[in-house]
This record gives C-alpha cells, structure tokens and sequence, in this order.
C-alpha cells in the first residue's frame, strides 16, 4: 500500500514538486515506528494486490 500511495505522489507532483515523494515516505516511516501500535487487521492477499495495482495503471483503466 505504501508504493500505491508513493507511486500516486509522484505521478500528481512530479513536473511540479519532484521531491514531494521524500515526505510522504518519511511521514511513512515516522508513524510506523509509533510506540504501542495495536494489530493490524488483516492485510490484503497478494492476489487483491496485484489486481488493485493493474487497475491503476492507465493501459488496465481503458479496458
């Protein structure tokens, strides 16, 4: 989920504010290190990734 939301970053700013994509991965990075994080639900299965990740690129988009 953190490259799909990196990968958005750099496709909005990219001709505009290229380096954007640091903060984002270091705000990343900061509120995973939280002390007393609680269990994360259940994540995705590699399958629902892949299928959410062709979905979002332009030549999936158009079918």
């Amino acid at each position: 989920m953190f490259l799909m939301a990196n990968a958005g970053v750099l496709t909005a700013t990219a001709d505009a504010a290229p380096e954007t994509w640091r903060r984002l991965i270091s705000y990343l990075l900061q509120a995973c290190a939280a002390p007393g994080a609680h269990p994360l639900p259940t994540p995705a299965t590699p399958r629902q990734m892949y299928r959410a990740m062709l979905r979002s690129t332009p030549q999936q988009r158009g079918r």
